[in-house]
């Protein structure tokens, strides 16, 4: 599961004033890769028999496992939640205050006989600093438009 962070009426926002913003990426269907013939299966629900899918990018959003997510929102010194709102002015003051080194965390591994094997994977420097400089454009982009910023 997954956490995504934006800004109040985001996808609005945009199809009416920036649409040349946002980005559609194509792949091939996972059917192909299946199919017998290496055809489309017309009975694919996710396709439904064309072969391709595809995702639509809006800018201002960014996509953060919920753990990191967690990690992060708590590094920021901010309770958390799987979803909820804040003004863009809160978080920025929160960023500037907050060494990175706060939110990376290790990577460990439990391996313990007889019990799955869980890995539980860390936040490097790189990490970290890519989701404060994310959150730092999609807070910035929020006040210039005085609009909350959300989380869900």
């Amino acid at each position: 599961m997954s956490v995504t962070i934006t800004i109040e009426n985001n996808e609005k926002y945009i199809d009416e004033n920036k649409p040349e913003l946002i980005e559609t990426e194509i792949y091939d269907c996972q059917c192909v890769d299946f199919s017998e013939d290496g055809n489309p299966v017309s009975t694919c629900s996710t396709c439904r028999g064309e072969g391709t899918v595809s995702f639509t990018n809006y800018p201002y959003e960014f996509n953060i496992a919920n753990g990191n997510f967690s990690t992060l929102w708590n590094s920021l010194g901010f309770d958390f939640d799987y979803c909820g709102e804040l003004d863009p002015r809160t978080i920025l003051k929160a960023i500037k205050r907050t060494p990175v080194a706060l939110i990376e965390k290790q990577t460990t591994e439990d391996n313990e006989e007889g019990k799955a094997h869980i890995i539980n994977c860390g936040i490097d420097t790189e990490q970290a600093n890519y989701y404060l400089i994310e959150l730092v454009r999609i807070c910035a982009e929020a006040e210039k438009r005085e609009e909350k910023v959300y989380w869900g």
